[in-house]
């Protein structure tokens, strides 16, 4: 039996249902419009039918058709299938499922099944097979109780291709099921092409809400074995951007203690709660999503954020902000002593972990601090990078009573006026936060937080023959730590990009960065879909050019600050050495 959203999709063309709600006019490969979600002189609401999505590069709204009906009409998913099942002539008791979203209830059921098997044959696998031994003791090493490996039921998947899958199959499911459900990968489930997704992995089942498991991480114990963490892929009943591991466990807790503390991983969590902070739960290392936020809001107004303090950590704890401030929600930050991870901290210091908790400072306190430490306050133009860091910060909160207590502080710290302060934020206005705007586009409604490097991806995506050359001589100690992965998963698997393995290309990386690229397609087709190929060529080498002198300036401002600290300590050979360095970056 067809499901009704598929049935949908193959009868109705997202350019003809936008078509009824905005006037559309060709623009290359795609159709381009007024936005419907917001005011608009500048057309910026890009519509492609050769992906079948909606999306306008002004206010960042859209999607498929579902998604599209959902925001044009203000309607739920189910609402939403009704509207169009309408336009397609479809009766919705002739398919499968109305309210339960895409997929059936009986089939979601099935497939919660088949990770409950899962995480039973896992956790037997570990206590009761030779491979699980050496396991058992690297956990109760990382000070993890017997009692909590019970608890949040860690099992051990088989150094195997396919004991996963057999056992699911002996127990009554379908190749085609197992698949959907993550468990296993395969090209075609008619076949015995199938194996195990998860082999030789510790193995974290995530639970939904209503403590169902949904879905598992993976972590590597064979050295060299990539992703060191390995999720299960969305799925119908599996949304990494909507479960937040170990929250089953700690919604209880969070109500009593009236706040929620957010951690990284899966050890932190059960480490924390072993210390006595059972209002504990992960992000499992992705950005905080609004859809989680708006999970934790029906708990509390009060948010504990215990990330790593290294860039990527505090990046997350930013984004994480933003989000919780818009939703008016309170954000905190757990300082914990040298930096350790909550893991490690509560192995050594179990008893000390409560007061460690009970010490957080508001975000905006741990982000002035974080950001005065970085820069020689002494010095002007550090100075007033200083400033023009936590003018982001300070632009994004929407009480004017917090904004006037901490430009106060930030005046008296960087001994200026409160007024130059107001000033500087006046000119900020709205601009995004932490991103960097494509070229040419911070004039226009379609500004949008694409990188520089989101737009090298983008061109190399959609003029793959055009760019192979110039693409791979791109130096890989110039991007940032998350740009390297992706540049190497493009270097990798360049063979696909061309023809009919397209699709096999993007299945290479993960899914938020397939459904990105998407859009950084999308938005490249609009701004350069005219052009030539030479033109494409040198738009491109424009890109790297922008590219490198970023990072050059980046690290001259770094040999600079190390410079001067090596002339005060009169460490002569040290300051030649970085002399020598910043000469050759100046001459670039």
């Amino acid at each position: 039996m067809i499901d009704i959203v598929s049935e949908i999709k193959a009868r109705l063309n997202i350019e003809d249902i936008v078509g009824q709600y905005v006037q559309l006019k060709k623009a290359g490969r795609n159709l381009k419009g007024l936005c419907p979600f917001h005011q608009e002189k500048t057309p910026s609401f890009m519509v492609s039918p050769d992906k079948q999505i909606a999306y306008c590069f002004g206010c960042h709204k859209g999607g498929d058709l579902f998604k599209f009906i959902q925001e044009v009409e203000g309607v739920e998913f189910k609402d939403a299938i009704k509207i169009l099942a309408d336009k397609a002539g479809i009766d919705p008791s002739e398919y499968q499922v109305l309210h339960e979203g895409a997929h059936s209830k009986s089939e979601k059921e099935e497939l919660f099944e088949i990770h409950r098997k899962s995480a039973r044959f896992y956790v037997d696998y570990l206590w009761n097979s030779d491979e699980g031994v050496p396991v058992l003791e690297y956990l109760r090493n990382r000070g993890l109780t017997d009692e909590s490996i019970k608890n949040f039921e860690i099992g051990l998947s088989p150094d195997s291709f396919d004991k996963t899958h057999l056992f699911l199959v002996k127990s009554g499911f379908s190749r085609n099921m197992i698949a959907l459900s993550g468990m296993a990968i395969s090209k075609d489930t008619r076949s015995e092409n199938v194996y195990d997704r998860f082999r030789a992995r510790l193995m974290f089942p995530i639970y939904d809400a209503a403590g169902r498991i949904t879905g598992f991480g993976g972590r590597a114990l064979k050295h060299g074995d990539e992703p060191k963490y390995l999720n299960s892929p969305d799925s119908p009943v599996y949304k990494k951007s909507e479960v937040l591991y170990g929250y089953n466990f700690a919604k209880d807790s969070v109500k009593k203690a009236g706040s929620i503390i957010l951690v990284e991983g899966y050890f932190d969590v059960i480490m924390s709660h072993q210390a006595g902070a059972k209002n504990t739960a992960a992000t499992s290392g992705t950005a905080l999503t609004i859809q989680q936020i708006k999970l934790l809001k029906r708990a509390t107004s009060n948010l504990l954020f215990c990330f790593d303090t290294d860039k990527a950590g505090i990046d997350a704890a930013k984004r994480g902000f933003e989000l919780a401030e818009n939703e008016g929600l309170n954000v905190g930050v757990i300082c914990i002593p040298d930096a350790k991870d909550p893991a490690d901290y509560v192995l050594e210091h179990k008893e000390k972990w409560l007061e460690v908790i009970n010490e957080n400072i508001p975000f905006m306190e741990f982000s002035i601090n974080d950001v005065l430490k970085r820069y020689d306050l002494n010095i002007i133009e550090q100075k007033k990078q200083a400033l023009k860091e936590l003018l982001n910060f300070l632009s994004l909160l929407n009480s004017n009573f917090e904004k006037d207590h901490y430009v106060r502080e930030i005046a008296h710290k960087l001994d200026v006026k409160e007024i130059q302060i107001y000033d500087e934020l006046k000119k900020l206005g709205s601009k995004q936060k932490f991103e960097v705007l494509a070229p040419g586009l911070k004039n226009t409604a379609a500004a949008i937080k694409f990188s520089l490097m989101d737009l090298v991806f983008g061109l190399v995506y959609e003029y793959p023959q055009v760019l192979e050359n110039s693409f791979k001589n791109i130096k890989e100690n110039e991007l940032l730590e998350n740009e390297k992965s992706i540049y190497n998963q493009f270097k990798d698997n360049y063979n696909l990009l061309t023809g009919d393995l397209r699709k096999d290309f993007l299945l290479c990386f993960k899914e938020d960065f397939r459904a990105r690229l998407e859009l950084i397609s999308l938005f490249i087709e609009d701004l350069y879909g005219n052009f030539t190929e030479e033109m494409v060529e040198n738009e491109f080498n424009t890109l790297l050019e922008k590219i490198r002198k970023i990072f050059h300036e980046r690290e001259k401002r770094a040999i600079s600050y190390e410079l001067k600290e090596a002339e005060r300590n009169g460490n002569k050979a040290k300051a030649k050495e970085l002399l020598e360095k910043f000469t050759k970056l100046v001459s670039f």
